[in-house]
């Protein structure tokens, strides 16, 4: 499902639906995102985009980079046309692709 979330007069922090797979961030502030567990997925895609420059960061501390390294809050620059392909792998939420 795509889903252009938060909308612009929307929330500022928002959590992924079990029906979520595409994710288009349009709003004019930093928006963070409740990922699901890792655990609870393994193998699930995510794609989130943000058509806005701001940040979209993870509410936990379980995205690791595209270079690797430990895991923390950061999914996407806070530049508009930004986007991101994150994989569950169990533990964590890895950035396999991005611009």
């Amino acid at each position: 499902a795509v889903r252009r979330r938060p909308l612009p007069d929307g929330p500022a922090d928002f959590t992924v639906a079990d029906t979520d797979t595409f994710i288009i961030s349009d709003r004019g502030a930093t928006n963070t995102v409740t990922l699901p567990a890792p655990a609870s997925c393994p193998g699930r895609i995510l794609v989130i985009k943000t058509i806005q420059a701001f940040t979209v960061v993870s509410a936990s501390a379980n995205v690791i980079p595209r270079i690797g390294g430990a895991a923390g809050t950061a999914i996407l620059a806070g530049t508009d046309g930004v986007w991101a392909v994150l994989v569950s792998n169990g533990t964590a939420w890895e950035n396999m692709a991005s611009n």
